[in-house]
């Protein structure tokens, strides 16, 4: 890295550079141009003697050659140590209006050395015009991402409806479930896009209370007891009796999405929930019997929209945001979630630290 120093101090050599340089080129002037006028018989030293307290034309010369290259001499190193803070500020100048104009890949470039402050400034300025691209880019694919999940439901609502309004539909209770489910599917999104909305600016609140979490899971277990059925699976629970400090609604909202991830993608087998108390983390582990998920998958398994498109169930659908919301809320209790394969099992393990204060979350 090569080396930097402040405005201030350039500022301070520059100026020493002026006067030091002005002081002994104003000596050695004096003496080359008095040392000829004596030697040519211009001045004598008795008259330099004599007529001290006037100026003598060689006064004059002296004296006006010494302000002609005193300001030669500052021009010069001015313009230079100018030109050293001009230039990066004209390239922070131009790329801001590069991108005002819409193109986000500008950036400030200059090689040079410049002083701290400014090369602080300019790698300042490219990190915040990098994370601006990232985000606008990020927001596209969110935007066709979220108009794609929204266009399949929307269709089947509007063709639904518009053929019961046409008479070609009857209104009947089994067509009215359907339509209700595909709300339904609608509710979930929504909801999912604004916790992982309200995690990414830092808003979500959690409302932390003491919670016994086998009451939690006896709830989940009760809600898909229909679609465990049809998936074959079956539960088994090794929950601890301890009492877990966390906000009840979302990690109910946590197991939820693991279970269905579980139905979705597991074999017929055994599906355990088990959670335990280990130092001063609380850990909480789903477990099923695979097939697992594959390792080039793993790196994007929590990344919003992301879904294996290998599912075995299609009749329930899916948002691809369910792992996303699951390590939004986890990483709001100040946890972690992690996956791995076991033995040909599938285990997602989530550690929450039980000393943390989160009531302030």
């Amino acid at each position: 890295m090569k080396n930097k120093s402040g405005i201030s101090k350039q500022l301070f050599i520059a100026l020493s550079i002026v006067n030091l340089s002005v002081t002994l080129f104003s000596v050695f002037i004096g003496y080359v141009i008095y040392n000829y006028a004596i030697e040519t018989g211009w001045i004598t030293l008795s008259s330099l003697e004599e007529d001290w307290t006037e100026f003598h034309v060689v006064d004059w010369v002296w004296l006006f050659t010494v302000i002609f290259c005193g300001t030669v001499i500052s021009l010069i190193i001015g313009l230079l140590l100018a030109k050293r803070f001009i230039v990066p500020i004209n390239s922070l100048a131009n790329a801001a209006q590069e991108i005002s104009l819409g193109d986000l890949s500008a950036r400030a470039e200059d090689t040079k050395i410049h002083s701290t402050e400014i090369s602080e400034l300019m790698h300042n300025f490219n990190n915040m015009a990098q994370k601006l691209e990232d985000s606008v880019k990020m927001a596209q694919v969110w935007n066709a991402a979220i108009a794609h999940e929204l266009r399949t439901p929307i269709t089947i609502l509007q063709g639904r409806l518009q053929g019961i309004v046409d008479g070609v539909f009857e209104p009947k209770p089994e067509l009215m479930k359907s339509l209700l489910n595909q709300v339904e599917g609608l509710s979930y999104l929504v909801e999912d896009l604004r916790t992982l909305s309200l995690v990414e600016n830092q808003q979500l609140r959690l409302n932390i209370e003491a919670v016994n979490f086998q009451l939690c899971v006896d709830k989940v277990i009760s809600m898909f007891g229909e679609r465990l059925k049809q998936a074959h699976l079956t539960i088994e629970t090794e929950v601890s009796k301890d009492i877990v400090h966390c906000d009840r609604q979302r990690m109910e909202q946590v197991l939820i999405a693991l279970v269905d991830n579980a139905v979705r993608y597991a074999n017929a087998g055994l599906l355990t929930i088990r959670s335990r108390i280990d130092a001063n983390d609380w850990i909480l582990q789903i477990e099923d019997e695979g097939p697992g998920i594959a390792s080039e998958y793993q790196h994007d398994l929590f990344d919003p929209f992301f879904r294996l498109e290998e599912s075995r169930n299609k009749e329930f659908g899916g948002t691809g945001l369910g792992l996303a919301v699951v390590h939004a809320i986890v990483v709001a209790h100040q946890g972690s979630i992690q996956y791995e394969n076991k033995k040909q099992n599938s285990v997602f393990t989530i550690r929450i630290p039980m000393t943390t204060d989160l009531d302030r979350v």
